[in-house]
């Protein structure tokens, strides 16, 4: 799906001709709903680019074919649940891995997430060999998704480990 990002910095105020704002529109006139200039309260946040405080607004785009500017649930959000303390996203962010263990999820450390990471690997290649091992990922992409939940994946099944079977959802 494709959307426009825009940003502007935080303490800096537009005007409302075109050339006085971020939208290039008149904002002295109504903006109907679905314009350019309009955005839900989910398409916006505030958060940090290069230790300053910006706007992001970050809308469908109405010229791509796969989305015809409408907003999936996940993408529509994806400004929303961009990494903001003004706005408190981070709190909804994992700071240590999850592993199940004693039937529940638990943190745990990265040294530990690893490592069974690596030993349930070996125990499948030693098993089944290579070709045995499956990964299922996914990458939607919205709402904080994509790069920020799977970059770290993508590196150590793609990079690190050379996985050749990997689902992508």
């Amino acid at each position: 799906c494709g959307y426009h990002a825009y940003t502007w910095p935080a303490n800096k105020q537009g005007g409302t001709a075109p050339n006085e704002n971020k939208f290039g529109v008149d904002l002295s006139k109504q903006q109907p709903a679905e314009t350019t200039a309009w955005y839900a309260p989910s398409m916006y946040n505030i958060v940090k680019q290069n230790g300053e405080d910006m706007h992001i607004v970050i809308k469908p785009d109405k010229a791509c074919v796969v989305n015809s500017g409408l907003g999936s649930v996940r993408g529509a959000r994806m400004a929303e649940m961009s990494y903001s303390r003004q706005r408190n996203t981070q709190l909804q962010r994992l700071t240590d891995p999850m592993v199940w263990r004693y039937g529940q999820m638990q943190p745990t450390s990265w040294d530990d997430a690893l490592d069974l990471v690596a030993r349930v690997t070996v125990g499948v290649i030693n098993d089944m060999g290579e070709d045995g091992l499956f990964v299922s990922a996914f990458d939607h992409g919205g709402a904080g998704g994509g790069y920020e939940n799977t970059w770290g994946t993508g590196k150590l099944y793609f990079g690190a480990m050379k996985v050749k079977n990997i689902r992508i959802h």
